[in-house]
C-alpha cells in the first residue's frame, strides 16, 4: 500500500518543511493502518491512501470555521472527510486537513511545547477526524479520541 500526501501552503508568515510534514503524515497513517483503523474502509482493496493538507493563515481559518461550522473564531485544525474511492488508481482519498500555522505557533508557546510537537498533535487530531473520530459527540467519544491521539503521538 502506498501513501500519498498532497500539501498546499497558502500562508507565507511561517516557513515550514513540506517534506517533514509529509513524513509525519505518512507515519501517522501507517501507524493507524497497522493498528487496524482502516479495516472498516476495506483498505486492503486500495493500492493508494491519499490525504491533503492545506496550511492557511488566521483570517482564512476564521472564515472557513464560520462558513462550515458556524463558529466565528480562529481554530487550529479543521478536517473535511471524503473517504471515497478515486478512480482509476484504486485510491482511497481520506479527505483534507486545514491547519493554521499561526494558531499552532501560539498554542505551542501557550502549552510550553515546540511548534513541531504541536503540529504533530494537530496532524494526528486531523487524521482521526478524517477516520470518523469526533470528540464533540460525547465525553466517551472525546476520551476514545484522546486515547488514540496519545497512542499515535508516542509512536512518532
Amino acid at each position: 500500500m502506498k501513501i500519498s500526501i498532497d500539501i498546499i501552503n497558502r500562508q507565507r508568515k511561517i516557513k515550514i518543511s513540506s517534506k517533514r510534514l509529509s513524513i509525519i503524515l505518512k507515519r501517522i497513517i501507517k501507524t493507524l493502518y497497522l493498528s487496524g483503523e482502516f479495516q472498516k474502509f476495506k483498505s486492503e482493496k486500495y493500492s493508494v491512501i491519499t490525504v491533503s493538507l492545506v496550511l492557511i493563515g488566521r483570517k482564512k481559518m476564521k472564515e472557513i470555521n464560520f462558513k462550515y461550522r458556524g463558529k466565528n473564531y480562529v481554530t487550529d485544525v479543521l478536517s473535511f472527510p471524503y473517504l471515497e474511492k478515486v478512480s482509476p488508481l484504486n485510491e482511497l482519498y481520506l479527505g483534507e486537513i486545514l491547519i493554521s500555522l499561526e494558531k499552532a505557533k501560539s498554542q505551542a508557546m501557550q502549552y510550553g511545547v515546540s511548534m513541531w510537537q504541536e503540529i504533530n498533535r494537530l496532524l494526528v487530531h486531523g487524521i482521526l477526524h478524517l477516520l470518523g473520530y469526533d470528540h464533540e459527540k460525547s465525553s466517551s467519544h472525546a476520551r476514545k479520541m484522546r486515547k488514540m491521539e496519545e497512542k499515535i503521538l508516542k509512536n512518532l
